[in-house]
């Protein structure tokens, strides 16, 4: 083991103390680097794991902590964390084109969870929203949306009910099917945005289940690096 008895080690996503896992900045530049750190030493850059958005770097605090403390090595747990795409639906990271960042949140089947990814991820998003809305309150993703988006791709049955909520100043558009929503947002977006699926929404006017709707965003987006790629 790593620690001695009754040492606990614990995570934060701020700077950490001596014996602690964390998130720390470098101050050498207009955009600083953010690295996971163990204490002050820097263990890998943010920008160079898969995964995306506050909560999945606090999974992966934790799950660095805990193999830690279970003696594992720091270096292979890092080399394993690099790779790793998060869990399927859940804020999954699906590809890079162009500059922009593909993320799958299925499983963002209500407003709270939308809310978090688009607060928890860095950068602009062009999100792609909408199916079944159980009568949800979508008000609350205004002030959200205003800070973090770039434009908004409405899909389903209940989609004026989202764009009803979208700020005047965002572009809000309808796509018929998934692969029209994924070619609006891929026009829409920036290098540096993501397009980010996390409907606020329940699938099943349009697929199977949360599953079935990120397989086909996916899929989609796959097509799309397929023609990105030179022949």
């Amino acid at each position: 083991s790593n620690t001695s008895a009754g040492n606990r080690l614990s995570f934060t996503l701020a700077e950490p103390e001596k014996n602690e896992f964390g998130v720390c900045s470098s101050a050498d530049s207009e955009k600083p680097t953010q690295y996971l750190c163990f204490g002050e030493e820097r263990l890998v850059a943010v920008d160079d794991l898969k995964i995306k958005g506050a909560h999945n770097l606090q999974n992966a605090l934790a799950a660095i902590a805990l193999g830690y403390a279970a003696g594992l090595p720091l270096d292979s747990m890092i080399a394993t964390l690099k790779e790793f795409t998060g869990l399927p639906h859940r804020t999954q990271f699906v590809a890079e084109i162009n500059g922009v960042n593909w993320i799958n949140d299925s499983k963002a089947t209500n407003v709270g969870a939308t809310k978090a990814a688009l607060v928890g991820l860095q950068g602009k998003h062009v999100l792609i929203a909408g199916g079944e809305s159980k009568g949800a309150d979508f008000s609350e993703l205004t002030d959200v949306m205003k800070k973090h988006c770039r434009a908004v791709v409405l899909i389903g049955k209940d989609a004026a009910i989202i764009k009803a909520v979208v700020p005047q100043s965002i572009p809000a558009v309808f796509a018929a099917d998934m692969v029209a929503a994924v070619r609006l947002a891929q026009s829409l977006a920036e290098p540096g945005d993501n397009v980010l699926l996390a409907p606020a929404c329940a699938s099943f006017d349009m697929f199977d289940n949360f599953e079935h709707r990120g397989d086909v965003f996916m899929q989609a987006v796959n097509n799309l690096l397929v023609e990105a790629v030179p022949s």
